[in-house]
């Protein structure tokens, strides 16, 4: 790579920037920082008065200032379109727009199982008039939005729609975490005609066809065949999905440009070997990848790699050499300012970066592992070592912020996969083409490819199970900010590898870096003791329960990342058993964060038919009901509730204005909880005050300590906290939540009984030291979470442990 094909970078660089920031943050912060940049181009190329320099800085801020003029009406626009999408929310107007939807529509897999109804899908706003409440008013922008239905006459007239196609819906429109969802009442296809109805319908027609001769493989196989081909991953379960992100594959169900470069070189090989001549070879391999494009649809992963090609194919076939990362910086530049809202998407970005890196980045990378190793390893191993782990590293930064945590065998997997991926993926195309013509031959070729696609998902299994594939980073801007300071920190260390300096400096960062994490696991270094820990998931139950080297888990609390944050901090490296206490996903949502060492030994569910669902990785599931006990380590477990299914049954039927609409709440399954000391503590789950009332009828005995039914909901049966009378009351709550809770009444009931009450959502993490048993344990002692103010306006809390 020479100099010159960096002189477009900067320029685009800045261009793409612009666009992120005037989506994510709005066309003023990008035109504010626009001024700046100019500010600090001018005052730099004054103060410095070099020719050349100032020549190079007044090129790129004329590159940008061109795109400014292009760029700047379309966020504008942008902006008009999203305030009228926000006043119809804040309104609560009815919206009737026309969208193009995204991908084909699924059912919900998140959140509880009564609100896992009806279909979801993501879709962008056509650029036309859309009629919000009695008004028409004009859309002058494409704006992403989630399409949702109920389990109604929607859901059946969005079920028939495809991605690519283009709907009328009417509904409400509301704004939920910088997501605008439109729960839709009506669906209404619009019709198209001319060459744009008969690609939709060869498309797909091809992707059915697809799937039917894929419906003999299993699930996984078949949809990561389909996804490697053509970016279609129907049937992908979510447990292999979340393994694969977590492996660093899930790029491989994201069609991109390694994809353009397979169907390139699927089909100028033979061109090549037949003797055709360059020109029609190219316009060959031209309309093969722009066939391909309008089968995958319009992914921003495939769209930047078939822009960036574009100009590639068009040079080679004038017979002028171009350069990728020119190309590259073109596609880029071009996207910001046509559509800027692709441009800021995650898989655009994903897919830029890594091609940044692997074009700029891995070759010196080679090199340095080439000189590093007295090139023991040679430049084409090196070169293919480098090329994952630069395109991981670029990656990083925009990845933390989906899920706070890296894998140390990210780069690994990849480079095993990779001899794997390209014969599976063109085995897969010629099934896929050959499909319409010889269907048996189709079935046989997906079945090989299945084996391909077998081996990925063990590699990335095993992987997953592997100590380090989640190792915690920082979430949200630190977390962005420290890994781009690793980039550049590896940057300088292998452009100065050979400045004793730059080693040294390395060796001391290294060092600084790595202690922290290492000592807590030196000889004679003591962990942290603890008892009870209930972690700061949010919205949801994860309470630890520890005796010796016994480790006991109530429910996962709604996501992974929260939970193995929780059980990193406490060094909890094995769970002895789980209890599920019911299956809604703010109990069961974080269970994939149990695999590998992790992996419960045990799990216990509610005897609900469908409760074994959702279960993490590890010993079979166990419904439990009354009666059923379990002991180690001296700690010893009861359950109190429910008797069996239908009694929890029973008791949803007959609760009040519940508002859950199933039996899942009332067939928690509460547990007692003994230490050898006597302390006792008593979980309630998200029982309802039907449930309370039977069991308080079962007689459960006092405890000193009492996780709160349903994160502290008004609804709790009185009579059962005055039978418990516990010293302290755990309340598991998110901060902020929109339900209110704890609320008030469950604050006073709490308080008439004489109970010491720690809330997650105040104090974080709730951890109870173990104690001498000739003390009482003081939840608030020092080294809890709870601060000095906290526990002055608390009082003195009672003693939880048991009567001396």
């Amino acid at each position: 790579m020479r100099w010159n094909d960096l002189r477009l970078l900067p320029g685009a660089t800045a261009v793409w920037v612009l666009a992120v920031l005037g989506i994510a943050a709005g066309a003023q912060a990008a035109i504010a920082t626009c001024a700046i940049l100019a500010a600090t181009v001018l005052t730099v190329a004054v103060v410095i008065a070099r020719p050349v320099l100032t020549h190079v800085l007044l090129a790129h801020l004329g590159v940008v200032a061109l795109a400014g003029v292009l760029l700047f009406p379309v966020l504008l626009r942008h902006d008009h379109a999203v305030d009228q999408l926000h006043t119809a929310s804040n309104e609560a107007l009815i919206l009737e727009v026309a969208v193009t939807l995204r991908s084909d529509p699924s059912a919900p897999n998140g959140g509880p199982e009564w609100s896992r109804t009806g279909l979801q899908v993501m879709a962008r706003t056509l650029p036309t008039h859309a009629t919000i409440g009695n008004q028409d008013i004009p859309l002058p922008a494409s704006v992403p939005v989630l399409i949702r239905t109920g389990s109604g006459e929607a859901e059946q007239q969005l079920a028939p729609a495809r991605g690519g196609d283009a709907v009328q819906v009417r509904g409400k429109v509301r704004a939920a975490g910088g997501l605008l969802v439109l729960t839709v009442t009506e669906v209404r296809p619009i019709p198209t005609r001319g060459p744009t109805a008969l690609a939709q319908n060869a498309r797909q027609q091809l992707r059915d066809l697809a799937r039917y001769n894929t419906r003999h493989l299993p699930d996984d196989e078949a949809a990561l065949v389909r996804g490697m081909t053509s970016g279609d991953t129907h049937g992908l379960g979510d447990r292999s999905e979340e393994i694969m992100q977590r492996a660093g594959i899930s790029h491989l169900v994201a069609v991109s440009g390694a994809n353009i470069a397979l169907v390139l070189a699927a089909v100028i090989a033979p061109l090549l070997l037949a003797g055709v001549r360059r020109r029609p070879r190219l316009l060959i391999a031209g309309l093969a990848v722009a066939a391909y494009v309008g089968l995958v649809g319009e992914e921003p992963s495939v769209q930047r790699a078939a822009t960036m090609v574009t100009p590639l194919l068009i040079a080679r076939y004038v017979g002028v050499r171009a350069s990728p990362v020119a190309a590259l910086a073109l596609t880029v530049a071009l996207w910001s300012v046509l559509d800027p809202v692709t441009a800021a998407s995650i898989g655009f970005a994903l897919s830029a970066l890594a091609t940044a890196a692997i074009l700029i980045g891995a070759p010196p990378l080679a090199r340095a592992i080439t000189e590093a190793t007295g090139e023991r390893i040679g430049k084409v191993p090196a070169l293919v070592l480098a090329v994952p782990l630069v395109a991981q590293l670029a990656c990083t930064p925009i990845l933390v912020t989906l899920a706070p945590e890296v894998s140390a065998w990210a780069v690994p997997v990849n480079m095993i996969v990779g001899p794997i991926v390209g014969p599976t993926t063109v085995i897969g195309l010629i099934a896929l083409l050959m499909g319409p013509v010889w269907a048996p031959a189709a079935q046989l070729l997906n079945t090989i490819a299945a084996g391909g696609a077998h081996l990925v998902l063990l590699i990335a299994r095993t992987a997953d199970a592997l100590p380090g594939s989640r190792i915690p980073v920082l979430e949200g801007t630190a977390g962005v900010l420290g890994a781009v300071a690793v980039i550049v920190v590896l940057a300088i260390a292998v452009a100065g590898r050979r400045s004793p300096l730059v080693r040294w400096a390395m060796a001391g960062l290294l060092v600084a870096v790595t202690a922290p994490g290492l000592a807590p696991h030196l000889p004679g270094r003591e962990g942290q003791e603890w008892t009870v820990a209930a972690c700061a998931v949010g919205q949801g139950d994860a309470v630890l329960l520890r005796s010796g080297s016994t480790t006991v888990l109530i429910d996962t609390g709604p996501a992974p990342e929260p939970l193995r944050e929780c059980l990193n901090r406490l060094d909890v490296d094995h769970i002895d058993l789980l209890i599920l206490t019911h299956p809604h996903a703010d109990h069961t949502g974080g269970r994939t964060a149990l695999t590998g060492s992790r992996a419960p030994a045990q799990q216990w569910v509610c005897p609900l038919p469908h409760a074994g669902q959702d279960v993490a990785e590890g010993g079979p599931p166990e419904p439990v009901t009354t009666g059923e006990t379990w002991q180690q380590d001296g700690l010893a477990l009861e359950v109190l509730w429910p008797p069996s299914a239908e009694a929890a049954q029973s008791a949803a039927l007959r609760e009040d204005g519940s508002g859950e609409g199933d039996a899942a709440n009332d067939c928690s399954v509460t547990i007692a909880a003994t230490w050898p000391d006597g302390t006792r503590l008593v979980s309630l789950g998200d029982l309802e005050p039907v449930a309370q009332r039977e069991l308080a009828a079962l007689q459960p005995g006092p405890a000193h300590i009492v996780k709160v039914a349903h994160h502290g909901s008004r609804r709790q049966h009185d009579a059962l906290y005055e039978q418990l009378d516990p010293g302290l009351a755990l309340v598991t709550v998110g901060k902020e939540n929109t339900f209110g809770h704890p609320t008030d009444h469950t604050l006073d009931l709490l308080g008439a009984v004489g109970a010491q009450v720690v809330r997650t959502d105040l104090h974080g993490t709730v951890i109870l030291p173990a104690h001498d048993p000739a003390e009482s344990a003081d939840p608030l002692a020092p080294g809890s979470p709870v601060d000095a103010e906290d526990r002055h306006r608390s009082g003195e809390p009672r003693s939880v442990g048991p009567p001396r």
